[in-house]
């Protein structure tokens, strides 16, 4: 018996897409009516199991395990067929010319997800705080009158007028603010493309990035802590600190108990790998939010210091009025 199809191979591409192993015998017009009938259960059965819920769980449940037993049927009988019709092929009893065009559609995508998967794996995943720490500047810390004001909420009654101003700058971390092995601080003004994305979503409207590091030029690989401070419309800066929850808590990131500070406050540690890298690292974030003013304290490097990250968002929450 002259083998023209493999039985085996026709039955598998079925099972990984229902219908590919029909469009491999050369059957486009069974496969999309397979494809169709599974499609068509599938909805109908989502159609009707919603409303079924609403008026007894026990009959939507029913129809979820007869839809569930359907969709099964469908696909193991798409299977089957593949491998008979493959055989069928093998001993003449079918004609075959060639493979459906549409064989090549779930081929390509395995394909790809195929390459896609090499590529992180060869790559690595993204680090969750890429792109965080960019642009690292020479300059000081600005004097403490070197910054826009920032003023809080006012205040009810009399005392309204007595409510302080102060500069953005004399939010930011000062040189005796830090360990004494540490360079001077580093910071330069957050212009819009060094916003992070939530930041433009909550109509971020200025801010300043600060870095501070042992090493006055900071290399790769070196440890690296910064503080940003953003100023917000009213009431946004604690929406940042509540998107930081939605960012930051996926995967395999632990969400941390944060300091007793400002308004709102959260904390986590990020678990990523570097493009190359054979082994993980992982970061700390903390923010918190004041007023309209929101924080957030990273590390970035080898072994970072939590203890030290929290002294010094505690020490920044300390500076508001």
């Amino acid at each position: 018996m002259r083998k023209i199809r493999n039985p085996l191979i026709a039955a598998i591409c079925s099972l990984l897409w229902i219908g590919w192993g029909q469009w491999y015998n050369g059957k486009t017009k069974d496969g999309i009516l397979y494809i169709g009938a599974y499609m068509v259960s599938a909805v109908l059965a989502t159609l009707l199991a919603l409303p079924l819920f609403s008026v007894s769980f026990w009959a939507g449940a029913a129809l979820v395990v007869l839809s569930t037993l359907v969709v099964i049927g469908i696909l193991g009988h798409s299977i089957y067929n593949a491998y008979k019709t493959a055989d069928k092929i093998n001993k003449g009893e079918v004609g075959f010319t060639r493979k459906s065009r549409l064989f090549w559609v779930p081929a390509s995508m395995y394909v790809f997800i195929i390459i896609m998967m090499a590529v992180i794996m060869i790559t690595g995943p993204v680090s969750p705080a890429a792109g965080l720490t960019d642009g690292i500047p020479e300059t000081p810390a600005p004097p403490v009158t070197a910054s826009p004001a920032i003023t809080t909420p006012q205040a009810t009654g009399s005392a309204a007028s007595d409510t302080p101003d102060w500069g953005m700058s004399s939010l930011l971390i000062q040189q005796e603010d830090l360990p004494a092995d540490y360079a001077p601080p580093r910071y330069a003004l957050m212009m819009d493309a060094d916003m992070l994305p939530n930041m433009k979503k909550y109509g971020a409207q200025m801010g300043f990035a600060e870095y501070f590091s042992i090493d006055p030029n900071p290399q790769v690989g070196t440890l690296l802590l910064s503080q940003r401070v953003v100023m917000f419309p009213e009431g946004n800066a604690t929406k940042m600190v509540d998107s930081d929850y939605v960012t930051y808590s996926v995967g395999r990131n632990e969400v941390l108990t944060p300091p007793a500070i400002g308004e709102n406050a959260a904390a986590f540690k990020l678990i990523g790998r570097d493009p190359g890298a054979a082994e993980d690292h992982y970061h700390y974030v903390i923010s918190f939010s004041k007023y309209n003013v929101y924080e957030m304290f990273l590390t970035v490097g080898p072994d970072p210091d939590y203890e030290l990250l929290e002294d010094l968002a505690v020490k920044a929450a300390a500076k508001f009025p």
